[in-house]
């Protein structure tokens, strides 16, 4: 029987050789996002710290008058649906609903907003 030649599990030599980081997918999804609101609210969580209701509804209102708690509940809810499956997390955190993108999806949606901005200049 022969034996493999190569039996090495290093996680960096797998990551190296098989994750390849591609972002177009979540790019092109970021890119079709055309409500302004929606962007504000993705740039506000970009730092990946959680964001109270209310200081996401102060952010949201700035672009859109009337905002309020369904309204940004309903944007997260859209955001999720159209992004990817819990891409939004939401949390109570000192008695306070709060949001935040998830840590698997913060880097990588730093890279494509960085690519989107540098295309819209």
């Amino acid at each position: 029987m022969e034996e493999p030649q190569n039996t090495s599990f290093e996680q960096s030599k797998i990551l190296k050789n098989f994750y390849k980081p591609d972002y177009s997918g979540l790019f092109n999804k970021i890119k079709d996002i055309k409500t302004p609101v929606k962007n504000e609210i993705l740039m506000t969580l970009l730092d990946g710290n959680w964001h109270t209701e209310l200081d996401l509804i102060r952010v949201a209102k700035q672009k859109m008058r009337y905002m309020g708690a369904v309204t940004l509940g309903t944007m997260i809810h859209s955001l999720n649906h159209h992004l990817k499956n819990d891409y939004v997390e939401k949390s109570m955190i000192n008695g306070k609903l709060s949001y935040r993108i998830s840590d698997n999806y913060v880097g990588l949606t730093r890279a494509a907003y960085n690519k989107y901005r540098f295309k819209m200049d």
